[in-house]
């Protein structure tokens, strides 16, 4: 009897310690998530409201130095929301539609710096973008005000996380943010074949079920093998068909789409704390470089990096392997946690997209007579990137010094091979 009465205590003391630690490590989580998502969206929101002042203040000028000016800021704040918001686990229509929105009013605004054809079509289609952004970004303030005042909004981004179907504000700014793509930016024949190549109907790969989809996700990531996992289908309302795969283990909650065609992996994404120390910036890079192979991403290099305070972003591309050329279209984003080099994030959506490249006459340029006299070659290779009809073109990409009173300015100049024309021409 004794025995019993022992063997009934400890089990009570063992089932209260673990209730104990995980009511613990469920309110961490939640404050790290809190945390987080909420630095995000004020970090959005004063974004957007930047964008916005820059499309107004495009409105203002008639000279191409001042007008370039407010379009490089349209341009840089467009790609910098699109990044903040590409992290943020919100209505996943709503972030398509305002990512694509994005993209576009960015690439116009990078088309109007260099054509004078378009300077014409920025003035005709900006003003209705500065309305509409108006707009939306009174919209937006109400939608986040509403779902940060809450405390119940933790449990909506686990459900997020979880592809639940989470009804909130964000829903609804989806079907505003289509409208205005739709108005401001119409897509010409050309980007509705690569909008369809966007939405990936283009893969031939074979499905997979279920079941496929999960080992797929463990042999690419072992360390979760013993996380609870839960695997949904895709909305029928998305683009395209993906498994989505939530996990959790620990301090860590995550997911992964993967595609139902062929299993190849679009996102992922690991919530969790991350220490104060951190490995050097060659040790993060190599340890980044040797999981990109060991998930097959064998055919990539690092064209750019930045930091913050807990992880470094890596920006890989493709490198064709007939010449060696650099593919910025199929890209994937990388994120490492700075303490141990772990990758805490991955986008591989533009990598499973793969361009169809051509080929294409390299004929040979001069570039003393090409370039000004003042102007020093520091570095050359060969890159495809779009021209304005967005078509892949193979170019000649030089990094150049322009020395102005002694005075170095870098650039970063893309010439077509065949043509001769300069594709881009970027300050650096």
């Amino acid at each position: 009897m004794k025995k019993l009465t022992f063997f009934l205590v400890y089990a009570v003391i063992v089932l209260s310690v673990f209730s104990y630690t995980s009511a613990k490590e469920k309110t961490n989580l939640k404050q790290l998530l809190h945390a987080q998502y909420t630095n995000q969206m004020s970090d959005a929101s004063s974004q957007l409201n930047e964008l916005q002042k820059s499309v107004q203040q495009s409105l203002l000028f008639s000279d191409p130095t001042a007008l370039n000016d407010s379009l490089q800021d349209v341009w840089r704040l467009s790609s910098d929301i699109r990044q903040t918001i590409g992290g943020l686990p919100l209505d996943r229509e709503f972030t398509t539609q305002w990512m694509n929105y994005l993209g576009r009013l960015g690439n116009q605004a990078k088309l109007t710096m260099t054509s004078e054809e378009s300077k014409t079509n920025w003035n005709k289609s900006v003003s209705n973008v500065a309305s509409n952004l108006s707009s939306f970004s009174s919209e937006w303030d109400v939608a986040t005000a509403h779902l940060l005042q809450e405390d119940k909004h933790y449990n909506q981004w686990l459900n997020q996380l979880s592809n639940k179907d989470v009804k909130n504000n964000f829903s609804n700014l989806s079907a505003t943010v289509k409208s205005y793509a739709e108005s401001d930016f119409p897509l010409t024949s050309s980007e509705t074949d690569n909008q369809k190549k966007k939405d990936l109907i283009a893969l031939k790969d074979k499905v997979i079920s279920e079941k496929e989809a999960l080992a797929r996700f463990k042999e690419m990531f072992p360390q979760y093998e013993k996380a609870t996992i839960r695997i949904e289908q895709s909305e029928k309302t998305a683009p395209y068909p993906f498994y989505h795969i939530t996990f959790h283990e620990g301090i860590r909650l995550g997911y992964a789409d993967i595609t139902k065609k062929g299993g190849h992996l679009l996102s992922f994404l690991v919530e969790r704390p991350v220490d104060k120390s951190t490995l050097s910036q060659e040790e993060l890079i190599n340890k980044a470089n040797k999981q990109m192979k060991e998930l097959g991403f064998d055919d990539l290099e690092i064209e750019a990096s930045r930091e913050n305070t807990m992880a470094w972003h890596l920006n890989y591309v493709r490198i064709n392997p007939s010449n060696k050329a650099k593919v910025y279209a199929d890209g994937v984003q990388v994120k490492i946690a700075k303490d141990n080099g772990e990758i805490i994030g991955i986008n591989g959506m533009e990598y499973i997209q793969k361009e169809t490249l051509k080929d294409q006459p390299m004929k040979k340029i001069d570039w003393k007579t090409f370039f000004d006299k003042n102007v020093e070659i520091v570095e050359e290779a060969l890159s495809y990137s779009e021209n304005d009809k967005m078509e892949e073109r193979l170019c000649y990409e030089l990094t150049v010094v322009y020395y102005n009173k002694n005075v170095p300015h870098t650039f970063r100049v893309l010439v077509d091979t065949e043509t001769g024309e300069i594709i881009k021409n970027e300050k650096l």
